[in-house]
């Protein structure tokens, strides 16, 4: 279980026919040409990714050139890798005047970065992504690709984001090892997935490596934290939500070892200022960015905090609420149900 959102910065995708055949991505002053849009390791990846994925869904499609700026930066745990292949699909249906469901969007979207590229992603980020309500948040199911949609119920409760300066990347091998261990660990337990579990479980102590018991641990609780944060939101609790994401980020120190030094000194920082009710790193971890819910009125202030900490400009600072997703931005193209 995953309780996520949308935010409202993002990356912007015009495209067309290829004059020549040759498939083209230019971004921030960086060109890519292929003959075919298969994956060789650099930014076209994602981008011709998503044409694969379309082409084998049945969408006939032409090389393309493709442009792309972005006020979501690269590698800093907000998903930016997903972003752009979420809308290089929408886009990429527009021009060929074809529209699909939202839920095979989502699929097309998790084979392209999964299949295609080969990142063992899940489906959190495409889903946020797409089916995210205006003002609201999700409670998604991974297990059954099923969500709840909750609203979100403050004026005054702000979202405070802060890129640190390390970078993360999320197919590296940490981020791979992390998974193949909770997936050895769950075999080992003979459970499907973590939802099978529970804490008094895992607690009562599996005949596990260390690593792999502690793995266990984060995903069995950070599934019911999932649960009872969706609750804090049907219940206006900022105290109860803020609380869960400090323990999610002690749990992703300390279970599932994927913070830093610094992050853990920027989460430390914005808890310190008043009117932050709970922070945690966000993202595939080893870095990226810290995620803050604080008062609109404190806002300003825990941003200053978490930058000074991280030693970036405040410009890699954000004060946002839940946005809409593209399901609701590209309703002519992707399709309810």
């Amino acid at each position: 279980m995953v309780l996520c959102a949308a935010i409202g910065i993002g990356v912007a995708v015009a495209l067309r026919p290829s004059a020549d055949g040759t498939f083209r991505v230019i971004s921030a002053g960086r060109v890519v040409e292929r003959v075919t849009p298969d994956p060789v390791g650099d930014i076209g990846d994602r981008i011709f990714a998503a044409v694969t994925a379309l082409r084998d869904s049945g969408v006939a499609l032409p090389p393309v050139e493709v442009g792309v700026s972005a006020t979501l930066p690269e590698s800093v745990g907000l998903a930016s890798s997903a972003a752009i292949t979420c809308a290089v699909i929408t886009a990429l249906l527009r021009l060929a005047s074809a529209s699909m469901p939202m839920r095979e969007v989502i699929a097309t979207a998790l084979r392209a970065e999964r299949e295609i590229v080969g990142v063992p992603c899940g489906s959190l980020d495409p889903t946020s992504i797409i089916a995210a309500p205006a003002c609201g948040a999700l409670l998604l199911d991974c297990a059954t690709a099923t969500w709840e949609p909750l609203a979100w119920p403050w004026d005054d409760v702000v979202l405070c984001i802060c890129a640190t300066a390390e970078s993360h990347d999320v197919g590296g091998a940490q981020y791979r090892m992390r998974r193949g261990e909770v997936e050895s660990a769950l075999r080992a337990v003979g459970a499907a997935s973590c939802q099978s579990l529970d804490d008094d479980q895992v607690a009562a102590g599996f005949a596990l490596p260390v690593a792999e018991a502690r793995r266990l641990r984060h995903v069995v609780g950070e599934s019911a934290r999932a649960v009872a944060a969706a609750q804090a939101l049907r219940q206006a609790d900022a105290q109860a939500l803020g609380e869960l994401m400090s323990a999610s980020h002690r749990s992703l120190r300390d279970d599932q070892e994927v913070s830093t030094d610094l992050v853990d000194a920027v989460v430390t920082a914005a808890c310190r200022c008043d009117g932050c009710f709970g922070a945690r790193i966000v993202g595939a971890g080893f870095g990226g960015s810290v995620l803050a819910l604080v008062s609109r009125a404190a806002s300003a202030r825990c941003a200053a905090a978490m930058a000074a900490t991280a030693g970036v400009d405040i410009a890699r600072t954000w004060v946002l609420t839940p946005s809409e997703g593209l399901a609701e931005i590209a309703s002519d193209v992707i399709r309810s149900g």
